[in-house]
């Protein structure tokens, strides 16, 4: 594929919609890593009950080596967006995707618990670069009328490989054991740095004046920023509950087999692919009629709350585990959909010179809520001897970052969003 020009991705008449363009290569392979990425991050839920039995843990314990990922994970995101800024983005993406399968590897042979730690810890460290300068390239490449839909095909890879690893880990574990699964996980990120290196190119980069500084300020004094940031806390938070618990929840209501309660737990894998593209949607069909995405963003957020409610009332009741199931898919459906909306809002409020940075300071203040839920959640079962308020608390939760979202202006109401620049 050819270097991009500047302003190729501005603008593409009707028929050219129907045509494989180079922004579907660069959407097909960061997907691909994408799908690698989350395999090896999400393939420890489902074996965390053989952990917890090799190493003999405590639930708190499980939930503190799910978050070991995210202490790392949370806090590169910001200095990676800034390395891409100023390094590029391919080196950041080509580092992420060795790092992750190299870090496999190692927990597939881990022999303590310590250990684990320290591996998880390092996989954050690798995966926290690929977010920050993914979402970058895809806005650079991506038509602007298409900004809501790409961002949403795009992130699918979260969902299908949350899907394939929560799934293909049960099976594997139950069958040649929990190592078995951090060996084969390995295979797809090596294979996704290849896409990388041969099929991406570095997008152009804005040429400043001499003695012209970035305007790096105003990400940080903007009050709405601010809120759609402390607002998504909430939406990674209830990710992280249903995505490190729900094959302990179905074991709670009564599925025996490791593999049974993978299956259905991969349901919230499955249900990105839905959520993300019709949401993604629905966001630029909004612009394209004067509406802003803030609105939709918090609706979202809202139907996450209650989902979640809905979802600890099941486990507390011991529902069917059909309901369940049928929770966990429809928690995934607005779980997933809100991110379309959110990632194609950012390019539209911050210069493209620092949105880079912008994706990162976004995703690390987001990810507080994954090092909160995976421990926060384990302690409330250790403590109540059920996972249901696991559930209520990310609903509460839920309900504070769609309030919050809703605030940003025009408050309360569907109009156009106001850029960070005339907002600090």
């Amino acid at each position: 594929m050819g270097e991009v020009q500047e302003g190729e991705w501005l603008g593409l008449t009707p028929p050219d919609k129907k045509r494989w363009r180079p922004y579907h290569t660069v959407w097909a392979v960061l997907v691909t890593g994408w799908v690698g990425n989350y395999m090896v991050r999400v393939g420890i839920a489902p074996v965390l009950v053989p952990l917890i039995q090799e190493f003999q843990l405590s639930y708190t314990q499980a939930g503190l080596l799910a978050t070991a990922f995210f202490y790392a994970y949370t806090f590169m995101q910001l200095p990676a967006g800034h390395l891409g800024d100023r390094l590029g983005r391919k080196v950041m993406l080509l580092f992420s995707t060795t790092c992750t399968a190299t870090m496999s590897l190692l927990t597939a042979v881990a022999a303590s618990f310590p250990a684990l730690f320290v591996f998880r810890f390092f996989t954050g460290v690798g995966q926290g670069t690929y977010f920050v300068n993914d979402r970058p390239v895809i806005a650079a490449y991506t038509p602007k009328d298409q900004m809501g839909f790409g961002q949403g095909v795009s992130f699918i890879g979260l969902g299908i490989g949350m899907c394939l690893g929560v799934l293909l880990s049960g099976l594997i574990a139950e069958r040649w054991g929990w190592r078995a699964v951090f060996f084969s996980f390995m295979l797809l990120p090596l294979l996704a740095a290849t896409g990388i290196a041969l099929l991406i190119r570095e997008p152009p980069r804005t040429r400043e004046a001499p003695g012209v500084r970035r305007p790096w300020g105003v990400i940080f004094r903007s009050r709405d920023l601010w809120l759609l940031n402390v607002g998504g806390i909430a939406a990674v938070y209830a990710l992280w509950v249903v995505g490190t618990w729900a094959p302990a929840m179905f074991k709670e209501v009564g599925v025996g087999e490791l593999s049974r309660a993978s299956l259905y737990s991969s349901l919230l894998g499955l249900a990105a692919v839905p959520g993300l593209i019709v949401t993604g949607w629905l966001s630029d069909w909004l612009v394209a009629r004067g509406k802003g995405r803030k609105g939709l963003i918090g609706l979202e957020l809202l139907a996450i709350a209650g989902s979640m409610f809905l979802m600890g009332y099941a486990v507390e009741a011991r529902a069917n585990v059909g309901v369940l199931a049928g929770l966990v898919f429809v928690s995934g459906l607005f779980i997933w959909g809100i991110w379309a909306p959110m990632y194609a809002l950012l390019p539209e409020m911050v210069p493209k010179e620092i949105l880079g940075t912008t994706y990162g300071f976004t995703n690390s203040v987001h990810f507080l809520g994954s090092l909160l839920a995976p421990w926060l959640t384990g302690a409330i079962k250790d403590a109540t001897g059920s996972f249901a308020w696991g559930g209520y608390a990310a609903g509460l939760i839920g309900v504070a970052g769609g309030l919050l979202i809703l605030g940003m202006r025009p408050p309360f109401r569907w109009g156009r969003d106001v850029p960070v620049l005339t907002s600090s």
